[in-house]
């Protein structure tokens, strides 16, 4: 990492975690979900508390309407039938009402139910801030694994690059033949084009990194951590002692499990509707007829006065009969719950055997590791044997090509054996649930 570099800039892989659980969109959203089940939960819980609402209104009568009822005491030459009007040109009303949910074994269940919809939530948030953690370790991997990659490859590259520049003075002096010279230049030619797709391939990794812990594109990314020190982070060995393990801290089955427990309320809610609803409910109201506008005059006569009506009852409702829509209702509800059951059932299993391979995994790569660097430092000391050896005049190129072949294999393996160990590692946390640390 050049010494420029900016602090800010440059990430462990824990760094790299941490930025991701507060940025990363996904589990941003997770979270906004969590939030809204929480208002849900409020606007439930607001069915239940009084409810207030006021009403008011104001009418005037263009044309006041009016009966034609029977003269019943007619004089000569009265009408037969008269013209009344009953109703005042001008009307107006104020209500204020307060109902009272006093009892619904709908609502009650429904009640709990969204208090559970809000467990559900979070549990979806700790899946998705779990599937971020292992998604933003595997992808800083696979640059910690380009990066030494490419530090052998360079280190190959330096070495080839020597015993060209020997070789070709050796040429000029008679000592070797031009296809030793050609030999090593087109080994020189083939590395210099695999650091090329190693460099490609890493911008690559980088922008996924990126993408993965909801970082700015165009925000420069630099790693602190390597491949091997990322090894020595990630420790398993309390967990991997363990013998027994259960699926239950799995968030896939906390998932499935709350799943069943909604839909055993969302059932109960259904079977809680044949109960009755209760509703109270009080009621004032102020209401006036006037025969013209005049409601900011004083001294009115007792016609023009506000009447006031006051109201308190009970309403109760009771559905005997839905074409048997809540049986039914009932009934899928009830065949949703077995097959939630049967999904956790088989989680349960596929689970513990996710858990058993990862456990398995990660003891074989520990073991690969471990050979994967003997055979490292047995190909080192070839190696470096050899060059003495063509130094001193007594070794071939050939031999020299083939211990520097064997050597770069050697790292190359080991490197492999690295990256395949701590991603066993990555995926025993995955197995057991647990985060990445």
């Amino acid at each position: 990492m050049a010494s420029n570099t900016d602090p800010k800039d440059s990430f462990s892989l824990q760094d790299a975690i941490s930025y991701a659980l507060e940025h990363n969109p996904e589990l941003r959203k997770a979270r906004m979900d969590v939030s809204i089940s929480k208002e849900t939960v409020k606007q439930t819980v607001a069915i239940g508390l009084p409810q207030v609402s006021a009403s008011g209104s104001y009418s005037h009568y263009l044309t006041i309407p009016g009966n034609w009822i029977k003269n019943f005491a007619p004089t000569p030459g009265s009408p037969e039938y008269i013209f009344l009007q009953f109703q005042q040109k001008i009307n107006s009303t104020g209500t204020i009402g307060v109902n009272q949910l006093l009892f619904d074994g709908s609502y009650l269940v429904g009640l709990k139910a969204t208090k559970e919809f809000v467990d559900m939530s979070k549990f979806l948030e700790a899946k998705t801030a779990y599937d971020v953690q292992v998604n933003v370790s595997k992808a800083y991997l696979m640059i910690a694994s380009t990066d030494l990659n490419i530090k052998l490859i360079n280190a190959n590259i330096k070495t080839l690059e020597k015993s060209l520049s020997d070789l070709q003075a050796m040429f000029d002096e008679g000592f070797v033949e031009d296809l030793d010279v050609k030999r090593v230049q087109l080994s020189l030619n083939n590395i210099l084009i695999q650091k090329e797709t190693l460099s490609k391939a890493r911008e690559a990794f980088v922008e996924l990194l990126k993408v993965q812990m909801g970082m700015d594109l165009t925000q420069k990314l630099f790693l602190k951590d390597d491949i091997e020190s990322i090894d020595r982070q990630i420790r398993l060995e309390e967990e991997i002692g363990k013998a027994v393990w259960t699926p239950i801290s799995r968030p896939e089955y906390q998932i499935l499990d709350q799943s069943i427990r909604l839909g055993k309320l969302d059932k109960k809610r259904y079977q809680m509707g044949y109960l009755p609803k209760l509703v109270g409910f009080y009621q004032h109201q102020q209401s006036t007829m006037r025969p013209e506008f005049n409601f900011f005059e004083s001294n009115l006569t007792p016609n023009n006065n506000w009447i006031p009506s006051d109201m308190l009852g009970l309403q109760v409702q009771l559905t005997l009969f839905d074409g048997l829509q809540t049986q039914s209702k009932i009934r899928e509800i009830q065949y949703k719950i077995d097959k939630a059951e049967t999904d956790l059932e088989a989680f349960s299993n596929a689970a513990s055997v996710e858990w058993r391979n990862a456990r398995n995994n990660y003891q074989l790569q520990l073991k690969q590791a471990a050979l994967q660097k003997e055979n490292m430092d047995l190909a080192e000391e070839i190696y470096n044997k050899t060059q003495i050896k063509f130094k001193e005049g007594v070794g071939s190129t050939l031999e020299m090509t083939q211990a520097e072949g064997e050597f770069k294999s050697a790292q190359v393996n080991y490197l492999n054996a690295v990256y395949d160990l701590v991603i066993a590692k990555i995926d025993y946390h995955k197995a057991i649930g647990k985060p990445i640390k």
